[in-house]
This record gives C-alpha cells, sequence and structure tokens, in this order.
C-alpha cells in the first residue's frame, strides 16, 4: 500500500516522501504543506476568510486530484475526502491521500 502511494504523481497531490514501519507503529512522511488544511481556513476562530477564488481554486485542484486517483491504472477510490485532509500549498492547490484508501483494478 504504502509502495502504492509513493509511486502516485500528480499537481494537485501532497507527495508521500517516506515512511517509517516499527511493530504496530507506522508513519507516513509528506511534503510540507505550508499554509495547513482547508479545515483550519474555513473553521478556525479568527483565520481570514479565503476569498472565493482561492476557494475556487481548491475546490477546482482537489476535483483534479480526485479525477487522476479515479482514472489511474490501478483505480484509487478516497473513502477519507474530507476538509481537513486537504493541504495546502503555498498557491493553494493540493490534497492528501492518507492510507485510508480502497485501491481498485479494474473498471467499475
Amino acid at each position: 500500500e504504502v509502495n502504492y502511494l509513493g509511486q502516485l504523481h500528480h499537481a494537485n497531490l501532497v507527495k508521500l516522501i517516506g515512511y517509517c514501519s516499527d511493530g504496530d507503529n507506522r508513519l507516513l512522511v509528506y511534503e510540507f504543506m505550508p499554509k495547513g488544511s482547508l479545515e483550519n481556513h474555513l473553521f478556525r476562530r479568527g483565520a481570514d476568510p479565503l476569498s472565493w477564488g482561492i476557494r475556487l481554486k481548491v475546490a477546482i485542484g482537489a476535483a483534479k486530484g480526485l479525477s487522476f486517483l479515479h482514472h489511474a491504472e490501478n483505480q484509487v477510490i478516497y473513502r477519507d475526502f474530507k476538509a481537513s485532509n486537504i493541504l495546502l500549498d503555498s498557491v493553494w492547490l493540493k490534497y492528501n491521500v492518507d492510507s485510508d484508501y480502497k485501491t481498485t483494478f479494474g473498471v467499475f
């Protein structure tokens, strides 16, 4: 599963840099997203509201990332798509694919 995640490359997916597995302890290491999660920008008290232009850019970027996963040769169904898993880079574009996904082979 981790090897497959490491092979996914798309402009709107956060890159998996590495992982560690020690007994029951597991850790995935992703590239740093300096603007944090979309959830923080939408629901944190005192946060400056996102402009509609940025909201649209984030929504389109997330849709492009999902489309990439759904149309991959080994199709991925992402089961944990939510604002806390949409991580924002310096240009507001990426979202995270963590280990809570289902890989399917073939076409539905």
